[in-house]
């Protein structure tokens, strides 16, 4: 059975198909970033010293103002802290983020690329730009890239300031397939990577 199964892979032509047995490239999990509370990394990984998974999109939710961006802050610090040459780009929605609250969290604001995004579609499209470029980069010249969405709650759509715009006071019902799609497109793009 080994054999055959060998055969389908080479068959598939698909670069990243493989046995289960020799791993999952994008799935399986290789390494960790410090949430910086050991609370939050046992949640996240079983393990007060594991945090966020390196290779997954994670979501950070709550009301408003209770910290998220701090919090979001501390784990750009730390992941930035743990390789000397990773980045960050940092997707704001909020107009709240300055230059003063990053560095005041300790985070080297010159491994910070803040990119202002106001709708779903503007963050989608500037983010696969982003990992398309990251991947025509030679595989070991690749350095740990983050990607921080603060927030998508405060994100549009180009329907909805298309709507404003005009003066209409219809509900935009787009939404929330244009965020599906957009992650589900993101995800496909980032386990490439």
């Amino acid at each position: 059975m080994s054999d055959f199964l060998k055969d389908i892979i080479k068959n598939v032509d698909n670069e990243y198909a493989s046995l289960a047995s020799e791993g999952i490239d994008g799935a399986d999990v290789t390494s960790f970033i410090d949430t910086g509370s050991y609370s939050f990394n046992a949640l996240l990984s079983g393990s007060i010293h594991g945090g966020l998974p390196g290779n997954k999109i994670t979501a950070i939710a709550g009301e408003a103002a209770t910290g998220k961006t701090f919090f979001a802050l501390g784990i750009c610090k730390h992941f930035l802290d743990s390789d000397k040459d990773a980045g960050v780009i940092y997707f704001e929605s909020e107009s709240a983020i300055s230059k003063d609250m990053i560095e005041g969290r300790g985070v080297d604001s010159k491994r910070m690329v803040v990119v202002p995004v106001a709708t779903v579609q503007e963050f989608r499209n500037q983010s696969i730009k982003i990992v398309d470029k990251y991947l025509e980069q030679p595989e070991d010249k690749r350095k740990p890239l983050m990607f921080v969405l603060d927030s998508l709650g405060m994100l549009s759509t180009t329907k909805e300031m298309e709507d404003t715009a005009a003066g209409k006071e219809t509900r935009d019902m787009t939404r929330s397939q244009i965020v599906k799609s957009t992650f589900r497109v993101l995800t496909l793009k980032l386990g490439k990577a």
